[in-house]
């Protein structure tokens, strides 16, 4: 049982010594270490030792292997002699938790969760609109961002935009005409294919482009794109695959597109 500070005072201890012996406890907590009574502190005790935790596996696998590493080096650190010796295997722990904290991965972060977008495809988008006849500057700035809001939408491991392009207009705060114009522009090269369900035009994007999700199903992906551009007897220019160039006949793809409105 804890001896009190009044009780101390009552044997003779000075006020001191117990200021004394309540900064050593201080300094025991900081540390981690076990934390001796007042009395023992006074009476010269060593700090007491803490046995090393039992764990289980599914403590260990709950935990991972960098914060199990961190329990064991704290554990190690309790049972050190030596002060310094001590103090870096504490120190070690230190970092052990950090690297423990793993952010968990989400669809939007920072490398946009298992998300690509192929240097070929951005590539292939700019210089193809860059040859079409008849379009301004801002025009292809334009399409190009309405191309990077759409490839936002695109599902895990599809290939279908769950935004039609008048959500995109509302998204982008853009006048709907000139969405349709960016569409139909992207649509003209290659990039995106519209395939008709319903009395919606659904955008579809060509995952050999720009692709969302495990890279072992990645082959999936781009067969059921194909079929859904055959399906609705797509043009050669819906059909194009970036990392894997065909020869487009630019010229004969923008006569046959419908005029823009």
């Amino acid at each position: 049982m804890a001896v009190s500070a009044k009780e101390l005072r009552r044997r003779g201890v000075s006020d001191e010594n117990i200021r004394i012996a309540r900064i050593v406890q201080d300094a025991q907590r900081r540390t981690g270490s076990p934390v001796n009574t007042l009395a023992q502190i006074i009476d010269g005790h060593p700090p007491a030792a803490t046995a090393p935790e039992c764990l289980t596996k599914r403590q260990l696998r709950k935990r991972g292997r960098y914060g199990t590493a961190a329990i064991l080096a704290d554990q190690e650190a309790l049972q050190e002699a030596d002060a310094q010796r001590a103090l870096k295997a504490r120190h070690a722990s230190a970092i052990l938790k950090e690297l423990a904290q793993k952010p968990v991965q989400l669809e939007f972060d920072f490398f946009k969760g298992n998300r690509m977008i192929s240097d070929e495809f951005y590539d292939a988008v700019r210089d193809r609109l860059k040859a079409v006849p008849g379009i301004t500057v801002a025009q292809r700035a334009q399409a190009m961002t309405v191309l990077q809001e759409i490839m936002r939408w695109v599902p895990w491991e599809d290939h279908v935009c769950s935004k039609t392009a008048t959500d995109i207009a509302d998204i982008l705060e853009m006048k709907r005409p000139h969405v349709s114009v960016s569409v139909q522009l992207l649509e003209t090269i290659g990039a995106i294919h519209r395939v008709k369900r319903g009395r919606t035009k659904i955008i579809a994007l060509n995952p050999e482009g720009a692709y969302r999700g495990n890279v072992n199903n990645h082959a999936d992906a781009v067969d059921r794109y194909s079929k859904t551009i055959a399906k609705a007897g797509g043009a050669k220019s819906g059909t194009v695959v970036p990392l894997r160039p065909v020869q487009l006949d630019l010229e004969d793809a923008i006569n046959a597109a419908p005029p823009r409105r």
